[in-house]
């Protein structure tokens, strides 16, 4: 079983269900509860997205590449897709990327997973199906809306993001294809300016890497239910206090100075090569540990008695991303990385494990499994 099939603690803390906190009723409860889960997780480096659901699914926040099957059929059925939408003048973009952006809101299928800066607009969609469907036809089931905590941001127009797509649509990075440690890179792609769906659902995205969709780990977002009986109500209150409807005028685009300024201190501009994407697995790697720390913490102050099964959870997932460093290590013969380079980057993951260790020892959780976990210095 791999890890995004089990990725859910015994008693996860992504979805806070309305036995241990109020219920949500209306827009003010849920701007109430946003406020909460942003004090509760977020930190000042944060860069906050929002996503609405308007069903509580089993494998949420997904891309629909992933729920059609597309790709089981043909491994270069995205490429084709993009050829044939420049063909037929669906797409006038020459890059990848941007034929992809063109598909996500041509709903053909997609390996991007909308998001939005706006956390209005992702109740919205928490409370009202595509618009094909009527507006309450899932009234009868709960909505979610989570949101994500990013740390780094990538451009649509940067060159490393553009690498990195085509990398995964033409299958021409060896290093690359098919290693479970780098399906883990989802990568949050800004919004453009040129589209107009975006601009009025103040939208980005997320690329999900893999040929299977490798779930985002619990460090990276938390939900809210919004209940079904409250959604004809929100979506009420959404048309008349902020002008929110399906068919709404898109808004106009100013002030843009600061907030473009604000990014460009965090969008990521590392060229694209198997070091970086290591790298970036192992800042990944540091914030799921530290999470699962704070967790674990948090439940033995509770006085649960299941801790062994959380440290075998996280023991589960660290052990992920030893075997993806490993399988890059090994696969690694055109000396893609230098002799020092994978020392630097077994020494991190070694030291990331040692530092939890010593943690897990010291708050007296039990024991986690360094030595089982530790790759050796050359491998």
């Amino acid at each position: 079983m791999s890890v995004s099939e089990n990725r859910m603690l015994p008693k996860e803390k992504v979805v806070r269900e309305s036995e241990e906190i109020q219920e949500i009723c209306d827009v003010s409860g849920y701007l109430s509860r946003v406020n909460a889960c942003i004090r509760e997780r977020s930190s000042s480096e944060d860069i906050l997205v929002y996503r609405g659901e308007p069903d509580v699914y089993d494998r949420p926040c997904r891309p629909n590449i992933f729920r059609r099957g597309v790709l089981s059929g043909n491994q270069f059925f995205e490429k084709n897709l993009f050829d044939a939408m420049r063909q037929n003048k669906l797409s006038g973009e020459e890059r990848y990327l941007d034929n992809a952006i063109d598909a996500q809101h041509g709903e053909f299928p997609s390996r991007l997973l909308d998001v939005s800066y706006n956390c209005l607009t992702a109740l919205y969609f928490a409370v009202t199906p595509y618009y094909h469907q009527t507006e309450d036809s899932m009234d009868d089931r709960d909505g979610m809306v989570y949101i994500f905590f990013f740390h780094e941001l990538f451009s649509p127009s940067a060159g490393n993001t553009n690498a990195a797509y085509e990398a995964m649509i033409l299958q021409d990075q060896e290093w690359y294809q098919g290693n479970s440690l780098f399906e883990k890179n989802h990568k949050f792609i800004d919004h453009t300016k040129l589209n107009n769906r975006i601009v009025a659902q103040q939208g980005a995205f997320v690329l999900f890497p893999g040929r299977e969709p490798e779930s985002l780990p619990e460090c990276l977002y938390c939900g809210i239910r919004i209940p079904q009986e409250a959604k004809a109500r929100i979506r009420k209150e959404l048309k008349q206090l902020f002008g929110i409807h399906t068919g709404s005028i898109y808004p106009e685009i100013i002030n843009l100075v600061e907030e473009l300024s604000s990014k460009s201190r965090k969008i990521n501009t590392e060229e694209f090569t198997c070091g970086n994407e290591l790298r970036q697995a192992l800042r990944l790697l540091e914030r799921e540990l530290g999470y699962y720390l704070e967790y674990a913490l948090e439940q033995k102050r509770s006085g649960v008695e299941h801790m062994e099964q959380i440290l075998l959870h996280i023991e589960r997932v660290t052990d992920s991303y030893r075997r993806g460093i490993l399988e890059v290590l090994q696969k690694d013969r055109q000396q893609l990385l230098g002799a020092q380079e994978c020392r630097t980057v077994i020494g991190g993951y070694n030291q990331l494990v040692e530092q939890f260790f010593q943690a897990a020892k010291n708050y007296g959780l039990g024991e986690f499994s360094r030595e089982a976990l530790e790759i050796p210095e050359m491998v």
